[in-house]
């Protein structure tokens, strides 16, 4: 499942390429041009979103015997997070029927449209942010659990533990000094959006080394 962010960054390329720049009205030619491209970027999104749910389950599920309340304490927020992307896949269906409406000449007027288009955008852009923080959080937790597990080295767990810091501290300025999102959303996703494959493949072909782990659950403070 870590892998399946794949997903989220083909659906963030699709929707950026699409609409790319211009006016309201270019941009509402361009996708309705390309509707069906547009809605299978937005399910890409749904698809990641999705796979999140089930990448915190066995995230669960493996960390449990370390600790149990702060592997369920990560599970809840990887699914705040997750319910919340969802919210922004609805949001990007609302934005698509606000190009169409304009391409198609319904009742409301440019303007009108042009101005339902930015506000729809801004608080998908914003939900963004928010299940980003609850990401950070949960995979936080989770790498922590990693690193008093020594399921995996522990130079991963400490990469995917920092990365997931910054990630928060990231998207939180992006929420207060939003004039600055665009920079500190790259740098919040760099060190963990490469640290999380990174581990996903090691424990795809490696596993976890479960007497480790179950040596370091029996006595923490070893």
């Amino acid at each position: 499942m870590y892998f399946f962010t794949v997903f989220d960054f083909t659906g963030v390329i699709i929707l950026s390429r699409i609409s790319g720049n211009g006016t309201f009205l270019d941009i509402a030619h361009r996708v309705a041009v390309s509707e069906t491209l547009y809605r299978i970027g937005i399910l890409c999104g749904l698809v990641g979103n999705l796979s999140t749910i089930l990448l915190a389950v066995g995230l669960y599920v493996t960390l449990k015997p370390i600790d149990a309340n702060l592997a369920m304490t990560a599970l809840l927020f990887r699914v705040v997070e997750a319910v919340l992307g969802l919210v922004v896949v609805i949001f990007g269906f609302a934005s698509l029927n606000v190009y169409l409406e304009a391409s198609h000449g319904g009742g409301f007027d440019v303007t009108q449209l042009g101005a339902l288009a930015d506000l729809v955008s801004r608080s998908s852009s914003s939900g963004i942010d928010v299940s980003v923080v609850c990401f950070s959080i949960g995979s936080a937790t989770f790498f922590y659990l990693f690193l008093r597990s020594a399921y995996i080295p522990r130079f991963l767990a400490t990469w995917g533990l920092v990365g997931s810091l910054l990630s928060l501290f990231a998207f939180v300025g992006s929420l207060l000094f939003p004039e600055s999102s665009d920079l500190l959303r790259g740098f919040g996703a760099l060190a963990i959006g490469i640290a999380e494959p990174v581990v996903g493949f090691w424990l795809l072909v490696r596993g976890i080394k479960k007497e480790s782990g179950a040596s370091t659950a029996a006595n923490p403070v070893a």
